[in-house]
């Protein structure tokens, strides 16, 4: 189980290891007969590997889930901060005269990464319609014929099946990709996490 800790933006540490602080949420499952324990993390931005270390909170007792406190931008098991997904998925969805392959390179670049290729945009493209669809916040205007969530589904998706996930996406993420300053985009993506994915742990796994 993932608790989201809210943080400093990743590229804000001056250092390559990045320590999430738990507060209060810690002292609480300490005094619940929890142990702490470590969990570490890699994340790789602007040409950077960072190590973050998030608290793990254990009790003996058979069947009890360990609790991980992680930071808003950590997506587990993935290498790169949630905002980098959400800014290439942006990036695609406004611009419907270009493609997966333009979006991916140029998020590649923004976020000075070795590599961040189409496939992989195109597989955080396809999750976060499907969690939009369970969040309902889906496409809503009046054609339910085709779900974007259905974008996972063997084949080729449809040129309206794109369009209309395109759409979607670009409405609830309302333009962050031409950001002014990188810091407010950053926190922007943060913002998203916290008010429309409380479990987005799920996100991308």
């Amino acid at each position: 189980m993932y608790i989201l800790a809210q943080t400093e933006p990743l590229e804000n540490n001056r250092t390559n290891e990045y320590r999430v602080i738990a507060g209060e949420i810690g002292r609480s499952y300490r005094d619940s007969g929890y142990t702490e324990y470590e969990r570490v993390y890699k994340l790789r931005v602007q040409h950077k590997e960072y190590a973050v270390i998030c608290p793990e909170y254990r009790k003996t007792k058979r069947g009890i889930e360990p609790i991980v406190i992680i930071p808003e931008f950590l997506v587990p098991r993935r290498p790169y901060p949630l905002y980098v997904y959400l800014h290439g998925i942006d990036l695609y969805s406004n611009s419907p005269e270009k493609g997966q392959r333009w979006a991916a390179e140029e998020t590649r670049k923004r976020f000075g990464l070795e590599s961040f290729s189409h496939t992989t945009l195109g597989r955080a493209m396809k999750v976060f319609l499907r969690l939009m669809d369970e969040e309902g916040a889906g496409v809503t205007d009046g054609d339910t014929t085709e779900s974007p969530g259905n974008c996972r589904a063997a084949g080729f998706p449809t040129v309206k099946l794109t369009m209309r996930a395109r759409k979607m996406a670009a409405r609830f993420l309302r333009g962050i990709s031409p950001w002014a300053q990188k810091i407010q985009a950053v926190t922007d993506c943060q913002a998203i996490a916290r008010r429309r994915f409380a479990e987005y742990q799920r996100f991308l796994l």
